[in-house]
């Protein structure tokens, strides 16, 4: 009988082994590069020292609107640095330097991607992850509501509901990152799309503190208690809009924690780096969006004029934008 349960420990083990690589492994791999599928194309980097025998990451960043995947790549927000030669990395063109993802056209691309990849290397399929800046924040939560099945989690940075979010009630591990001085994507969007991660991970309700304004490298993180394995943090800094912080680069390493560490445990706790230094914002004159700011889109209450030298332009029916 013990020596039945041994082997029936032994094949689930190996079953779930097989289930978590990609049909890949053992191929003659895919090299790095720009990629085609159809009209659009993608960056693919892979490890320098890859082994078609050896498990990888594979992590998506998403490019902010008026960028592009080169703009993302060899970079990756700071991950590539981090992740060393532990993982593969993509960055995929948007439509018109954006993420309208009309009809899902976005989703639809990422899956093709995915598909291809999985055909070509060796993929970890329980860790398949997304980011990106702005735009590119909101794909990477359109993600997250589309597909929590196939990626491991995301980290969102400065992002909105401006690509759709179909689904959106299965759980996921959840990072966003946000400054509280956000001139373009105010910080209530970024709050509203934890919100709806709170509510889904089952998170208890805990008290949040946030910096005042003043420079992005004073941030205050909350890990909040969820669901085991579906971890939500919130990382409020001082600042903008902006992709990254000046020196250090806490975002790029959060990020990475949050994909290494809080997946698989962590304790909740409100972690202040750099005590703020409040300063004073100046704020655009009048009532009107400034430019590159949000005008409209579904749920939008702010405001729908743009200043002087911008005209509000529609990416969406969630998003549109002062350009």
């Amino acid at each position: 009988m013990l020596t039945l349960s041994l082997v029936s420990l032994f094949l689930a083990a190996l079953l779930q082994s097989v289930i978590a690589q990609s049909s890949g492994c053992g191929k003659s791999p895919l090299s790095s590069g720009t990629k085609n599928i159809g009209s659009r194309q993608y960056v693919l980097q892979v490890p320098n020292n890859y082994n078609s025998n050896t498990r990888y990451k594979l992590i998506f960043g998403f490019h902010w609107r008026g960028g592009n995947m080169n703009n993302v790549a060899p970079g990756y927000y700071g991950l590539r640095a981090l992740a060393g030669e532990t993982a593969i990395f993509v960055a995929p063109n948007g439509l018109n330097a954006g993420w309208a993802n009309s009809g899902g056209s976005d989703t639809q691309f990422v899956d093709q991607i995915i598909n291809e990849i999985n055909n070509g290397l060796c993929v970890d399929q329980r860790q398949i992850f997304a980011t990106g800046f702005s735009f590119g924040g909101g794909m990477s939560y359109n993600i997250a509501c589309s597909r929590p099945n196939v990626f491991r989690a995301v980290s969102v940075i400065a992002g909105a509901q401006i690509s759709g979010c179909t689904g959106g009630e299965t759980k996921i591990p959840y990072l966003g990152i946000h400054g509280v001085a956000d001139s373009v994507l105010n910080v209530g969007q970024g709050r509203g799309l934890r919100d709806r991660y709170l509510r889904v991970n089952g998170c208890q309700s805990k008290n949040t503190p946030e910096p005042a304004r003043g420079s992005s490298s004073n941030y205050i993180k909350t890990e909040y208690s969820c669901s085991a394995g579906f971890p939500v943090w919130w990382i409020a800094h001082g600042g903008d809009h902006v992709a990254g912080p000046s020196g250090t680069n806490w975002m790029a390493q959060q990020t990475w924690d949050f994909w290494t560490r809080a997946i698989n445990g962590g304790s909740p706790t409100n972690q202040p780096t750099n005590p703020p230094q409040p300063t004073t914002t100046n704020n655009p004159p009048g009532n009107c969006a400034a430019k590159w700011g949000q005008c409209g889109g579904n749920g939008w209450t702010g405001p729908t004029c743009c200043q002087s030298g911008s005209t509000c332009t529609k990416s969406n029916d969630w998003y549109s934008q002062c350009i």
